[in-house]
């Protein structure tokens, strides 16, 4: 696609220049290449990646936001279903595991009381008996 100048391409993704910098050029979010002159150039293809469209663009491309029809819903359909299928095993294992784990801390403390309960006495009362 088309080269545009860093003025021209914050002007097509609609925010001004210095956040365009800020928040885009300096974070990696958007390429930039160098011209013959040294100049730096963005390609309009990285605005539409990034922003989903140019300023103005009355169809912006958002191949990830269009509508999906009944048709391809259908297609979708088994494995929407092993999902929630997979979700609703997940859900009884953990509940299992949450289980377990209320079953060990009780054992536990149990042990926990058994162990205070049966400590020896300190050394230097066994002299005193």
């Amino acid at each position: 696609m088309a080269q545009v100048s860093i003025s021209e391409a914050a002007r097509l993704s609609g925010i001004s220049r210095s956040n365009f910098y800020k928040n885009y050029i300096r974070h990696g979010k958007l390429s930039v290449t160098k011209d013959h002159q040294g100049r730096p150039q963005i390609d309009t293809a990285e605005i539409i990646r990034v922003f989903g469209g140019l300023q103005g663009d009355s169809n912006p491309v958002r191949p990830e936001m269009q509508e999906v029809t009944s048709n391809e819903d259908s297609q979708y359909q088994p494995y929407i279903q092993a999902l929630l299928e997979q979700l609703e095993a997940s859900k009884e294992r953990e509940q299992w595991y949450r289980q377990q784990i209320g079953e060990l801390t009780g054992e536990l403390s149990n042990t926990r009381r058994l162990l205070e309960h049966q400590r020896p006495a300190p050394f230097w009362q066994r002299w005193f008996k």
